[in-house]
């Protein structure tokens, strides 16, 4: 018989599962309807929506038809990327399906009246970027080739249009990342990107000029090295216009074409807004805006620019020029394409449209106004999801303590019921690291498991260490050249205040981890006695083959600072697989047989190091066909039911023992090259009172 934990992290990730998720809303030119693309268990759908009457000035016009998506024989068809034309009426997008030959790949343009759908132009790869002219009369694609690699965001999986070839062949050039401008009036196609380069990400608005971040690797390891440049369309030539000291996204260009922006940040880009005169050269960064993931110019006020970003474990919108600043803040999570909070604006840019998710309210499509005395009050205009009662349980609350060195660290604590004695304490660190546990329904990244184990009677802890998103570039950057470092001191020093404050047992404590949080989690089960029981997924384990395998080495271990060829040392003494200090941690080992992020032999190399140790339990799964994150709803129920069955086993209650007020066991790790050693619990600078954690709800922002 399961137990009851088990029966409830299964049926908590049979809800996650059944969740329809709005991956970005965009809002008519007209402001009169939104148009969602939905990823549901099945299939990705546009979902149409019109916009309230008191969501909009004067009101909608009752004359207007009812708004119609496909349906029929094409619906299944997966569609994603709606990008209205400026009648709003006409909702262009990417259309893809399966057929003999292959993935069959089209833009595609629907008739919000009619319903009608027609073929525009079939694309020549994976469209990974949609952009429309302002004056609607073209289109332009940014298309990924047939076997060109994805990363860690985008699952680790090289892009499959058709069978996968045998012999797999790998070439420099191969699976580059090109511009495609399509005529919408006599479905045109050239190629439109400079030769020999690849594009990470552009903004266009209509004619021959863009902007873009373009490197001439074709692997996900040159984006770490990638420059802004100016693009001629035409001449299909390229001009660099800004070298950045770290990466670059969500770039954005000026009506008049000579002025862009782009985001200056770490890795998973949320940054600095940089503006760049693309004929000057002239670069200047957007003072008082961090972790900004969005951008757009306002066109009725020149040089002036909309932001979307992160805000500690939340997100705001805010302005540039005058007035500037923050618009609005909340303790929830807006998305938009990317997986990163962003905005669609109506033509006059007095409504605004997003994705919404926030604990205990699952994620929608939402609208507001802009200006007036109701700016900001987000409206709900989809109805995709219901509560699910599992998930209901689950309350979330933000909470805050101090590291060693004083910095203060910032994380989510997921609990469900009332209890008045201390429980057991599961740690789940994000991937990244330059990512984020941000508020949420139901927070995703290590495979699911946070609101599961809460509505299990888990404390779960979703620390955000430095590193991460949302409190600054400083704190992002602070990680380099220390990855497993200080990091990890922030993430024990989470452990030791929830365990102070009464609410977490230091003697059934478990750490987690998803990529790079699966590092700090094996490092953690290596290098210290604080946890019982580890479970790593997807992770990178030894630096120096990681270098070489991974399709992101040589570019990531780069930009972190772990090493090189020509500095080996600080790869192998930085490495999970090396590390001792500890007296051994039950580890579980989850991964896909398919990545090509963290390829699996990094799995296989932890699980024979910590096996030949034999001090302590140690499991590997892998799950075949799987990327850097799971998709398969089996294998995901199935690694959540492993997961749970390992903590329960090596987190069973012990025998009673004497009261202790501190994590015990904290053993000082082997100090890292030109770091200080991480001090034990003895060692550490006092921690400052934090308060109580404090709830978040959907209803906080300003």
């Amino acid at each position: 018989m399961p137990s009851t934990a088990a029966t409830v992290v299964r049926r908590a990730r049979e809800a996650m599962l059944r969740l329809v998720h709005p991956v970005e809303a965009r809002i008519s030119p007209d402001g009169r309807a939104v148009a969602v693309a939905a990823a549901g268990p099945e299939h990705a759908a546009l979902v149409l929506a019109p916009v309230p009457a008191g969501a909009r000035d004067g009101g909608a016009d009752p004359g207007t038809p009812a708004l119609r998506a496909p349906s029929g024989p094409d619906a299944p068809t997966d569609r994603h990327s709606p990008r209205w034309l400026p009648d709003s009426r006409t909702l262009l997008h990417i259309a893809q399906s399966e057929g003999p030959a292959g993935t069959e790949v089209r833009l595609a343009a629907l008739d919000t009246v009619s319903g009608t759908v027609r073929t525009v132009a079939t694309a020549p790869g994976a469209v990974e970027e949609l952009l429309v002219s302002d004056d609607g009369s073209q289109a332009l694609l940014l298309c990924a080739a047939d076997g060109a690699e994805r990363d860690g965001m985008h699952l680790g999986l090289p892009v499959r249009l058709g069978s996968v070839p045998a012999p797999e062949h790998f070439a420099r050039g191969t699976g580059r990342r090109s511009l495609h401008l399509v005529g919408l009036a006599d479905g045109s196609v050239r190629e439109a990107g400079p030769a020999g380069l690849t594009v990470w990400n552009v903004a266009w608005r209509g004619g021959a000029t863009a902007a873009a971040t373009v490197c001439e690797d074709t692997l996900p390891a040159g984006y770490y090295g990638a420059r802004f440049a100016a693009l001629d369309l035409d001449a299909r030539t390229a001009r660099t216009v800004y070298t950045p000291q770290g990466q670059l996204g969500a770039p954005a260009l000026a009506a008049d074409g000579r002025t862009a922006a782009v985001c200056e940040g770490i890795s998973i880009v949320a940054g600095r807004p940089v503006v760049v005169g693309l004929t000057t050269g002239d670069s200047s960064v957007v003072p008082g805006v961090e972790d900004a993931t969005w951008l757009r110019f306002d066109d009725d006020a020149p040089g002036a620019l909309w932001f979307a970003g992160w805000d500690g474990t939340g997100s705001r919108v805010g302005r540039t020029g005058q007035p500037a600043g923050t618009c609005w803040s909340g303790p929830v999570t807006l998305g938009g394409a990317g997986y990163q909070p962003g905005l669609s604006l109506s033509a006059d840019g007095r409504l605004a449209a997003t994705v919404l998710d926030a604990p205990g309210r699952p994620p929608e499509a939402v609208v507001a106004r802009t200006e007036g005395p109701d700016a900001w009050n987000w409206a709900p205009v989809t109805a995709l999801n219901t509560p699910d009662p599992v998930l209901a349980r689950v309350r979330t609350a933000q909470t805050l303590w101090s590291a060693p060195d004083g910095r203060t660290v910032q994380g989510l604590v997921l609990s469900s019921g009332e209890r008045t004695e201390p429980r057991p304490l599961a740690v789940l660190v994000h991937g990244g690291p330059a990512w984020l546990w941000s508020a949420g329904y139901a927070p995703g990244d290590v495979l699911g498991l946070a609101p599961a184990l809460a509505a299990a009677g888990y404390l779960v802890l979703l620390p955000n260490p430095r590193g991460s998103n949302g409190r600054g570039i400083e704190h992002a950057r602070a990680v380099v050249g220390d990855v497993g470092g200080a990091d990890l001191d922030d993430v024990l020093a989470g452990v030791r205040h929830l365990v102070d404050s009464g609410l977490a047992d230091p003697d059934r404590t478990a750490v987690l981890g998803h990529s790079y949080g699966g590092f700090l989690a094996a490092q953690a089960a290596a290098r210290t006695d604080v946890f019982r029981a580890a479970v790593v997924v997807s992770a990178p384990t030894d630096w120096l083959s990681f270098t070489h395998t991974s399709n992101i080495g040589g570019g990531y271990d780069r930009t972190y600072g772990i090493g090189g060829p020509d500095a080996p040392e600080g790869l192998i003494r930085r490495s999970p697989v090396f590390a001792r200090g500890g007296s051994g941690t039950p580890t579980l080992i989850v991964h896909g047989s398919a990545d090509r992020v963290t390829p699996v032999g990094q799995a296989h190399e932890l699980y024979r190091s910590l096996l030949r140790t034999g001090r302590a339990p140690v499991e590997l799964y892998v799950y075949p066909d799987e990327g850097h994150e799971f998709t398969d709803g089996g294998h995901l129920l199935d690694a959540a039911a492993r997961t749970e069955q390992w903590l329960a086993t090596h987190l069973a209650p012990r025998p009673a023992a004497a009261p202790q007020t501190a994590v015990p066991g904290d053993a000082s790790p082997e100090p890292i090259p030109g770091t200080a050693p991480a001090a034990g619990p003895d060692g550490d600078t006092p921690l400052k009172p934090s308060g109580p954690a404090v709830p978040l709800t959907a209803g906080g922002g300003r």
